[in-house]
């Protein structure tokens, strides 16, 4: 224990008395923050629009295909997927459900006269997100252009929109937990590359294998140590969102479980990266080359769900994808299932590769 309390003592002054790593851990994800913050913060996403088609004919295929060549909506089948709850944690904005027997009910009131009409489409959204209030006016106008095709005049298919109370977040809500998570990948990663090639690079590590020190022990003096540069980073960003756009999300105690699992990712993530690249300059390209695309394509700045479909193949397996599902479900929805079951993967792939992590990174080869 004294071994394991000095070693984190001398990394925090040694990572304090280096301005680099201050400024990338304090200083950058304030300023990437402030600027997506002002500049995306005002503007809306693609206007994707998820649908379940229970009557699969004919006329349901007409109505999805007018909407997609609208050009104005991205038409996702939402078969399987539980859209009311998604709808309800602000996953998404908006949905239609088309009923069995939308076919049969436009062709009986056609053939009534088209006085009444069982032919509804149902709409649900939540009315706080203003892409959601566009894509009402689209469906609507869709819905009048094929009354016009069928019967000139008639109303046969009609729009019944449903305004749902959801936890709505705005863009900066929603990018505050992503940046966290993007800090927390950046510091874990970048801190034991660049460290574990300093160590080889000076003959740190021969020294340290002749000594008392245990190679879990040394690990476990890296986490412990990011883990505390990262509440540090967390401390600050927080004030720096309040003072600068008001931002007060929920910090709670599994949103600062789900920053340690995280940080138990990446540590041994950049363990096992350091294992396979020995030369310095190299292993801090390799922790970018995997850092900044995962940045993108793991829900930091934009959902998942409006990315292309094989970049969303990509974030299904990125570990932080889940840790940035696992801290907006802690921050802000408070969706409970969301929050364990996020972490639950983070933390088994925490434990996993830290064990993988402290196997590769051996001493005695360098």
């Amino acid at each position: 224990m004294v071994r394991l309390l000095s070693d984190i003592k001398y990394s925090l002054l040694a990572f304090f008395r280096n301005k680099g790593a201050v400024f990338w851990t304090f200083i950058f994800p304030i300023i990437l923050f402030v600027l997506l913050g002002f500049l995306l913060g005002g503007t809306s996403g693609p206007l994707t629009l998820y649908y379940n088609d229970s009557d699969h004919s004919q006329m349901s295929g007409v109505f999805i295909d007018a909407m997609n060549s609208t050009n104005a909506v991205k038409m996702v089948d939402g078969s399987g997927m539980d859209l009311a709850g998604q709808l309800k944690d602000a996953k998404i904005s908006c949905y239609i459900d088309i009923p069995a027997g939308f076919e049969n009910n436009i062709m009986a009131s056609e053939m009534s006269g088209g006085n009444s009409s069982d032919a509804t489409v149902q709409m649900y959204y939540d009315k706080s997100q203003t892409t959601s209030l566009a894509i009402v006016s689209v469906v609507n106008t869709v819905a009048d252009k094929i009354n016009m095709n069928i019967s000139k005049t008639k109303d046969l298919v009609t729009v019944l929109p449903h305004d749902v109370t959801t936890n709505s977040v705005n863009y900066l809500d929603f990018l505050f937990p992503g940046i966290i998570g993007m800090s927390v990948m950046s510091i874990a990663v970048n801190g034991t590359v660049g460290q574990s090639a300093r160590n080889r690079a000076t003959g740190v590590f021969r020294k340290l294998a002749t000594t008392p020190i245990s190679r879990v022990e040394w690990n476990l003096g890296r986490i412990i140590t990011q883990t505390i540069t990262l509440m540090l980073s967390l401390a600050v960003s927080i004030a720096a969102a309040w003072l600068i756009f008001g931002i007060s999300l929920n910090i709670n105690l599994m949103m600062l479980l789900m920053v340690i699992a995280g940080g138990l990712v990446f540590s041994g993530l950049g363990n096992i990266i350091a294992s396979f690249v020995k030369d310095e300059d190299t292993a801090t390209n390799a922790a970018s080359a995997l850092t900044f695309p995962l940045m993108f394509v793991s829900g930091s700045f934009f959902s998942v769900g409006q990315m292309p479909w094989f970049l969303q193949d990509l974030a299904n397996v990125s570990p932080l994808t889940y840790l940035n599902n696992g801290l907006r479900a802690a921050m802000i929805t408070g969706n409970g299932t969301d929050v364990l079951n996020n972490f639950a993967i983070v933390a088994v792939l925490g434990v996993i590769l830290f064990v993988v992590g402290v196997i590769v990174l051996k001493w005695k080869e360098d």
